[in-house]
């Protein structure tokens, strides 16, 4: 792809058919039940006129300052078109910025006929003294993108401080493009929304991941710079349905997206450790993105692809010769999607991002095979499995009689576990002793990989079997649904939507932290997805009865033999 002076914004072009998408920095939607909200939406959201005041209104109070200081625009870049244009108005013409950088702040400006002047930085600390030299009479408008797209670098409050000092000597705003703020690990709003010379570009795109509602808002330095900025553009510029789901987002989902952003920055930093492990360099970052060198980028992109993995690639841009931007990936399925293509493309184990990611263990597990006093056709398995952090002694009979004894130190572990065994039909035994003086993580996870492997052994060679099994569950006001495959490959795909820090004594990122290794050691592709549900409690169970009664019935016997045209699974 390659990009000259006179041609607009532009992405990869793959020639592969791409089932994950890490080029264009999206991420999860916030809003958890989002399929009955948009069911719910009044028809007059479609017949009726757009109203951006109740938007707006709710902006000023999350974000601090009176609401008639916020515009709402059609996407971030929608408010850095209007800044710009609205700078570069009068003899001064040029906008000093740096690079490389957001590509529409040099597209937009030379559409209205305004002149760059870029300061280089890819990283490190920002290069204050020589930006602060680049602002004279001829300066229009002053622009700062922190993070940094593409790089992720952040610029300190004192960097900025000094900078817009220069700016307003010269009588230029400076403009701050915080698209990708809620991924940092500072936001300085506050100091920020007090100055009179500085204005805020924000978005929903980004951290709230709604990209395909483009809806953004600048916070202006004043009532009537805000006035003119709305007097900029269209009387309608945002759809109603996305003003609306941008509301509801703000008011309901702050948790659902803080919980997004927080498992972003896991993926980050196990990203970075991959790239480094497959021979590439990752600069510093505080986006939803990685900038990474390889010293032959475009075969990695190619070889990616081919994976259907997308990445972002520079072609023909002189700051980012041989670096890719890999958006970071938000699930677990989808970051073992990127790093076995990575893995393989730079001929470094697989394995260890399992154990990386938590879905594998590097100590040695010991198991004690029983099928005494059974047949061959018996389904049944015990073991013990011990490692520097848990012991766990298990029996299971998946044709059970009602047999179920649990006991795991985690009261709500306990419940859940009874539920699943109860509704699948199965008999189980478990006794685990774990470092609950550390957290729950441990025991969680070391009881789903027991349990996962259990199953995955009393099921032998997985022959006489439905393989195949789906379920609705509901609890009061919440319903679960569990997809399930035992196909011998395993995927997880769970999706809870849990919003408190715990229950019980069980943390909720280790519920579905326990799904994603059961699946891993059962071999199974695994879709929970909690559709709707008030009460974290409820979803959870929801969620275990679903995947109980899945399981049943991909567990039932039939007379045929493996379930696959391929013979074996």
């Amino acid at each position: 792809m390659k990009q000259s002076d006179n041609d607009g914004y532009q992405t990869p072009e793959f020639q592969n058919k791409i089932t994950l998408q890490l080029s264009r920095n999206e991420s999860t939607c916030a809003i958890s039940n989002l399929e009955d909200r948009l069911a719910d939406l009044d028809q007059a959201l479609i017949s009726n006129y757009p109203a951006h005041q109740e938007l707006q209104n709710q902006l000023g109070k999350y974000c601090d300052v009176p609401a008639d200081r916020i515009v709402v625009t059609a996407g971030g870049d929608d408010g850095i078109d209007r800044i710009i244009r609205h700078a570069i108005q009068g003899s001064a013409k040029t906008i000093v910025t740096h690079a490389p950088s957001f590509e529409m702040v040099d597209i937009y400006c030379r559409n209205h006929g305004g002149s760059m002047s870029p300061v280089p930085w890819l990283e490190g600390d920002f290069p204050v003294k020589q930006f602060v030299d680049q602002i004279d009479q001829d300066t229009a408008l002053v622009v700062l993108t922190s993070p940094n797209n593409p790089t992720g670098g952040i610029i300190s409050i004192e960097a900025i401080e000094e900078i817009n000092q220069a700016a307003r000597k010269v009588g230029a705003k400076l403009l701050i493009d915080h698209a990708y703020i809620e991924f940092a690990d500072q936001d300085p709003i506050a100091q920020l929304t007090v100055d009179d010379n500085v204005i805020i570009i924000r978005t929903f795109s980004k951290a709230w991941g709604l990209a395909g509602l483009r809806v953004g808002y600048l916070i202006a330095p004043s009532v009537e710079f805000a006035n003119t900025m709305r007097n900029s553009s269209g009387p309608f510029p945002v759809s109603a349905v996305s003003l609306e789901l941008a509301r509801l987002s703000l008011v309901e989902f702050q948790n659902s997206m803080e919980h997004n952003v927080a498992q972003i920055k896991k993926f980050r930093k196990l990203l970075i450790d991959l790239v480094t492990q497959c021979g590439g360099t990752a600069i510093e970052t505080q986006g939803n993105f990685v900038l990474v060198k390889f010293k032959d980028a475009d075969a990695i992109w190619n070889g990616l692809a081919e994976d259907g993995v997308g990445v972002r690639i520079f072609t023909g841009n002189v700051y980012l010769e041989n670096q890719l931007r890999i958006t970071c990936p938000t699930c677990p399925s989808d970051y073992l999607q990127l790093a076995q293509s990575l893995c393989r493309l730079c001929d470094v184990d697989f394995e260890s991002q399992k154990v990386a990611i938590g879905l594998a263990h590097t100590e040695e597990v010991e198991k004690t095979p029983s099928r005494d006093a059974h047949s061959e056709t018996d389904r049944v398995w015990t073991s013990t499995r011990k490692t520097k952090e848990t012991s766990i002694d298990l029996v299971i009979n998946l044709d059970g009689s009602g047999v179920i004894e649990i006991e795991t130190g985690l009261g709500f572990l306990d419940h859940m576990l009874t539920a699943l065994a109860f509704h699948a039909g199965f008999d189980l035994q478990l006794k685990c002793d774990g470092d609950l003086h550390v957290d729950d993580h441990h025991t969680a996870e070391d009881c789903a990989l027991a349990l996962g492997t259990a199953i995955d052994n009393a099921l032998g060679k997985r022959s006489g079997i439905k393989r195949f099994g789906y379920a609705y569950a509901p609890l009061d006001e919440s319903l679960a649904r569990t997809v399930i495959d035992l196909s011998g490959r395993p995927w997880p795909e769970i999706h809870l939507n849990l919003e408190r820090e715990m229950i019980g004594t069980w943390a909720c990122e280790n519920i579905t932290h326990f799904f994603q290794s059961f699946a891993m050691t059962l071999k199974c592709s695994l879709h929970v997805d909690v559709l709707r549900g008030s009460n974290d409690h409820h979803r959870a169970e929801a969620a275990f009865k679903s995947c109980a009664k899945a399981l049943r019935e991909a567990l039932t016997q039939t007379s045929g033999e493996v379930p696959s045209t391929k013979g074996v699974l």
